[in-house]
């Protein structure tokens, strides 16, 4: 992704925010009226539901797109299935596509009974809507044009299929990548909260306003001169030699420190970490991306941690020179290469099964101006690497590592 491109936009974003806002603030209030209203364990299901989505409008109603007059009907003939099925829905220790998959097979049986000759309208795009409403601060407002648009005009490594679940994953992880370069802009900020009255819903997280932006993007500047500019941005990254770092530059610890109180913003801390490890697994899919490329190989890496999660032990797959799936478990920081990092007891496990096709990443000394990182890759099994259960806390010897190539 062009963060210059995405720089560019914000920037025509600011300049006719007044504009964008007239038109796009009752998403807000829609949301605010939900939050109102909205009980998923009401005993009155369907008055409930109907006062909570009174002010969706073009949400859940657009042109031929009727997926809240569908959801409305099919609760006042089946209340306590739907109200189930949004128990179901807003489970999150569920896998989050299986969710969304089960939530659109049953209202679709559910409607085939009772209205066969009706479409059901409940895709995608409209399951994104109900996630958003009930979990403001965690989801984004998904349409599948608008991804597919705005991966063009910004330069994203993905390209999503009509269709395909994956869709979903990869969109929130760009949208997460989104919001972190929006929070820099300190004005963008203020003129947001300046806008949200009594009416409105504030998205302390920056979802609406970042699915805002991303939708101004595609529907405000698609196919205007702002658009054709964008396109003739460069994208000044290039790619640095990579490093194998070897066994004799690690240093392993399992010493316990002295405690010392005091006091840690780990929410910051673990929204920062989760900023630099998107940041990083996007980097690594380019880096292989363009590897591949020049191997020959096309349409071959796999953001697996977004496709499949994050218990699988390693975030991408990819290609060897020898045409062979190899693992990559992406480890980030925007610091030093010898600022410790974690390996967690699944990813050891991948490494021992794994072996000789198993990758650890290092990226480090993030350069923002070129968008670049260092990279330092460790190959095989971690065992030597661990001595701690769980979790693992290792680093390099910067000192032993040969000198590497700028």
């Amino acid at each position: 992704m062009n963060l210059k491109i995405i720089d560019y936009f914000k920037e025509e974003y600011k300049a006719r925010f007044e504009e964008i806002h007239l038109q796009e603030i009752y998403k807000w209030k829609a949301f605010k009226c939900f939050q109102d209203n909205w009980d998923i364990n009401s005993s009155e299901f369907v008055s409930m539901l109907e006062k909570s989505l009174d002010k969706t409008a073009n949400l859940l109603v657009s042109g031929n797109y009727w997926p809240k007059l569908m959801l409305l009907e099919t609760a006042e003939t089946n209340a306590d299935e739907v109200q189930e099925l949004f128990h179901q829905l807003v489970d999150e220790e569920m896998d989050l596509s299986e969710r969304i998959l089960n939530f659109r097979k049953t209202m679709k049986n559910i409607s085939a009974i009772n209205f066969p000759d009706k479409n059901v309208y409940q895709d995608d795009r409209a399951i994104l809507v109900y996630l958003c409403l009930i979990y403001p601060e965690t989801y984004f407002l998904y349409k599948y044009t608008m991804f597919r648009d705005f991966v063009e005009m910004v330069d994203h490594s993905y390209k999503p299929k009509a269709g395909k679940i994956e869709n979903i994953g990869q969109y929130l992880n760009m949208c997460d990548m989104i919001r972190n370069e929006l929070e820099e802009d300190q004005e963008l900020l203020k003129l947001h909260k300046n806008r949200i009255d009594e009416d409105c819903y504030y998205d302390n997280n920056h979802t609406l306003l970042t699915q805002d932006f991303i939708y101004a993007v595609t529907n405000h500047f698609l196919q205007t001169p702002i658009a054709d500019q964008a396109k003739k941005i460069p994208q000044s990254f290039s790619f640095p030699k990579s490093v194998l770092i070897t066994e004799e530059n690690i240093i392993v610890t399992n010493k316990k420190s002295d405690f010392k109180p005091r006091i840690v913003d780990w929410a910051g801390q673990q929204k920062q970490k989760h900023k630099d490890g998107a940041s990083g697994e996007a980097y690594v899919i380019r880096f292989e991306t363009d590897r591949l490329k020049k191997l020959g190989f096309e349409g071959k890496v796999t953001h697996t941690s977004v496709e499949a999660g994050d218990g699988t032990g390693y975030d991408i797959e990819s290609l060897n020179e020898d045409g062979n799936v190899i693992f990559i478990e992406v480890k980030t920081t925007k610091g030093k290469c010898s600022t410790p990092l974690y390996i967690t007891q699944k990813e050891l496990e991948r490494s021992i099964q794994e072996k000789e096709n198993y990758y650890l990443y290092r990226l480090f000394n993030y350069d923002k101006e070129n968008d670049t990182y260092k990279i330092g890759i460790i190959n095989g099994d971690l065992t030597k690497y661990c001595q701690k259960p769980d979790n693992y806390r290792a680093s390099v010897n910067v000192n032993k590592m040969d000198k590497i190539t700028k």
